[in-house]
């Protein structure tokens, strides 16, 4: 039932989206933070890239951006709270219900499938002005929309078999050299099993998320220097599947996005852990680098 509020809660937020025809001309969040689980401005002013709250401001501070779905909001929230003070410009470009990879999905919500039609160029024109505008230097992909059944033009190709994945890893290939056409690294952050629900699909038009999961890695492994994979999974979900509160924080309390204090316990063990995080943060003069600590082994 969670996992059901969630999804109309993203495909009712991105339908008010591709149905305003507003653009956002700032470059700073509005009150509240535009994140799934929050209150939107009524004006739906999500159309363009912006700095999230916390965000440090200047264009000369090195600047980290941020793409996907709405828990790659979550994760652009709490890492600006967490970083921008340090210095940091944190960009959230992603989009809420789409995907990382330009492509029209079907997701299945209350019985009903719903095509993304809006989310392809949503997404692209999203990213590229992240880039062109904003200019980062570290990109934090992440996307659990990228787990649906495809169309493209008459053809649907169902979520898992071979056509589906030679046309998802090609929309990611596609993103990717968007994304770090100005030379940024990419942190693929990889996508949880949900909370307190089955690690099984969710509809008959998704990919369950472990298997999702191992696609990323097979597809990041072909870009060695260009994609980094991390896990948060020792963190949230240490045991595997089905994840469950850990050390005493109910991480994702819908079953997907996070919340305080969870969301912010995040964002703290990805700078200490995450040595491009670690190394984004500016360091006064004449202080020198602190090695961050390694990664812990992934849960798989």
């Amino acid at each position: 039932m969670r996992l059901d509020r969630w999804r109309m809660a993203s495909v009712l937020m991105t339908v008010g989206l591709a149905g305003s025809g507003m653009t956002y001309g700032g470059r700073t969040d509005p009150t509240p933070p535009h994140r799934v689980h929050h209150p939107k401005p009524a004006s739906n002013r999500d159309s363009v890239p912006f700095l999230p709250q916390g965000s440090a401001t200047s264009p000369t501070a090195p600047t980290l951006g941020v793409i996907g779905d709405s828990v790659a909001r979550d994760y652009a929230y709490y890492l600006a709270r967490e970083l921008g003070p340090a210095g940091v410009r944190v960009v959230d470009a992603a989009t809420s219900g789409c995907a990382a990879g330009a492509v029209l999905g079907v997701m299945t919500s209350r019985g009903g499938e719903v095509r993304l039609t809006w989310c392809p160029d949503l997404t692209r024109r999203k990213q590229a002005t992240m880039v062109n505008d904003f200019h980062p230097r570290i990109v934090v992909w992440h996307s659990i929309q990228d787990r649906f059944d495809i169309v493209q033009g008459e053809r649907r190709f169902r979520a898992g078999t071979a056509g589906w994945e030679r046309q998802i890893m090609a929309a990611w290939d596609e993103t990717l050299a968007r994304v770090t056409s100005g030379g940024a690294q990419v942190l693929l952050l990889l996508p949880l099993w949900w909370q307190d629900l089955p690690a099984g699909p969710q509809s008959k038009t998704d990919l369950p998320l472990g298997p999702l999961r191992d696609l990323y890695r097979r597809w990041a492994a072909g870009h060695p220097g260009r994609v980094t994979v991390v896990d948060i999974a020792p963190l949230v979900c240490p045991s595997g599947p089905p994840c469950r509160t850990a050390g005493g924080f109910d991480f994702r309390p819908d079953g997907a996005h996070y919340e305080d204090p969870g969301g912010t316990r995040v964002a703290a063990y990805l700078r200490a852990h995450v040595p491009a995080l670690t190394h984004l943060v500016p360091r006064p003069a004449g202080q020198k680098s602190v090695p961050s600590r390694s990664m812990p082994r992934s849960a798989s």
